[in-house]
């Protein structure tokens, strides 16, 4: 018999904004001014400021209920290491929810130089095993890139990127 899971799924819609919501939360709490973009055609999710306004980073937010977080970077980009309009940094999110109103969360910071190595190296992993198998190369274009959470765990918490990013040269914290 299978055994079913107990805990209840946020709708897709839901947990992506509260993904952000929760990234823009934990980077107020490091007193930084950060503003969540809107709309179906926002090229990233969140900018960062730092309090004179002058430099804003921009953040995309991935969020996932399972240990596979989707990327789509090569879905995006056909070359994303030079792509013009990238972010400047990723926060992958895993919110859990328990089925008891308690939730579990996990959130990974990278650059985008970061997120491109790994998801290459995840993508070159799979190809070898497509191509093993079916004799010819897998068409990310048209699949799905993700990262899993053992992926990526060496970032988690690392919000100190985004901090530095945004604060003058030569200030303190």
């Amino acid at each position: 018999m299978r055994k079913t899971s107990t805990a209840a799924k946020i709708p897709q819609d839901l947990l992506n904004l509260a993904g952000e919501f929760r990234v823009c939360s934990e980077l107020y709490r490091r007193r930084i001014y950060a503003a969540i973009t809107y709309g179906n055609r926002k090229s990233v999710d969140i900018y960062a400021f730092r309090d004179d306004n002058k430099r804003g980073l921009r953040i995309e937010v991935k969020t996932s209920q399972t240990s596979e977080i989707p990327t789509r970077i090569y879905q995006k980009w056909k070359n994303p290491v030079t792509a013009p309009d990238a972010p400047d940094f990723w926060v992958l999110a895993q919110i859990r929810d328990d089925g008891q109103d308690r939730f579990s969360e996990r959130f990974f910071v990278l650059t985008h130089k970061e997120i491109c190595e790994k998801q290459h190296t995840v993508n070159n992993k799979y190809d070898a095993k497509y191509y093993a198998k079916n004799g010819k190369h897998f068409d990310f274009s048209k699949g799905m890139d993700k990262l899993r959470v053992e992926d990526v765990e060496e970032y988690e918490g690392k919000w100190s990127k985004i901090a530095d990013g945004v604060r003058p040269k030569g200030s303190k914290p």
